[in-house]
């Protein structure tokens, strides 16, 4: 089943869409097994699955193959722009994602050598010098059992902000960087807000998470500005008013929908 759902990754991102569904369905026969060992496949079947179908009935599509290129970088969320056609400085772009699976800003502000910037660093220098680049990643930080809040409980901490602080600032250091050398117009993606099923969450969880969130896509923002970065807003996007998902512009429970991408890069883009 991992090597179907793989399968199906790598077609989606050759945008052979036939072949990446038929992976699919192949690949959803093989294990209806539900446990841990192969929650992911199925969280990346179901979504692929969903962004295929919105693929099949678009009418996204009147652009060639000719267009200018906007390389989307990042972990799962990168999935969903893929193929996506949106305009802005009056120029006509085509996303192209390059996916990083499981990436969080973390892993590329920490100093030690590591897979993800390992593959990072491989995209940056394989893509185009002064690319248009957006980068998608950050989520996975800022989930309720992972990243910042997994941290937190670890550790016994009273207070993520120093924590917070400091992975976006690693973050910003490692992407200046290493985009010395390539000067690609950045635009930073933000954090969606949760859409957890709110029985599923307690209040207290519920609330340390759209704190976090909230703090992070600040910071993100004016972080962005400092740098000279665009910055898509999907956090101000999803916000039903509290903090938590408006279910407007959500596929799943994790990601955006491509709706949700167009919408953003129309209204919600500094």
């Amino acid at each position: 089943m991992r090597a179907g759902v793989a399968l199906s990754i790598i077609s989606f991102l050759k945008t052979d869409f036939v072949k990446s569904r038929e992976y699919l369905i192949g690949s959803s026969k093989i294990n209806t097994d539900l446990s841990s060992k192969s929650r992911n496949e199925k969280i990346y079947s179901g979504y692929l699955s969903k962004i295929l179908d919105w693929h099949n009935k678009s009418l996204n599509k009147k652009h060639n193959h000719n267009d200018k290129k906007l390389y989307v970088v990042g972990e799962s969320h990168s999935l969903v722009s893929h193929s996506l056609f949106v305009k802005f400085s009056n120029v006509d772009f085509r996303c192209e994602a390059k996916l990083i699976m499981g990436c969080k800003q973390w892993h590329l502000g920490n100093p030690n050598k590591n897979q993800y910037k390992r593959k990072f660093e491989i995209i940056f220098d394989d893509i185009p010098k002064e690319s248009r680049v957006l980068l998608t990643i950050g989520e996975i930080d800022c989930r309720v059992n992972d990243g910042i809040l997994r941290h937190k409980k670890k550790k016994s901490l009273n207070n993520v902000y120093p924590l917070i602080n400091s992975t976006i600032e690693n973050y910003f250091n490692y992407i200046c960087k290493i985009n010395y050398k390539y000067k690609h117009n950045i635009i930073i993606q933000g954090v969606p807000c949760p859409n957890i099923r709110e029985d599923n969450i307690s209040k207290k969880e519920k609330s340390e998470l759209i704190e976090l969130i909230r703090s992070f896509n600040s910071i993100l923002k004016t972080k962005a500005k400092e740098n000279k970065f665009g910055f898509l807003d999907v956090g101000k996007l999803t916000d039903r008013g509290d903090g938590y998902s408006n279910r407007i512009w959500h596929i799943d429970e994790i990601h955006l929908s491509p709706e949700g991408m167009l919408q953003s890069w129309n209204n919600y883009r500094d």
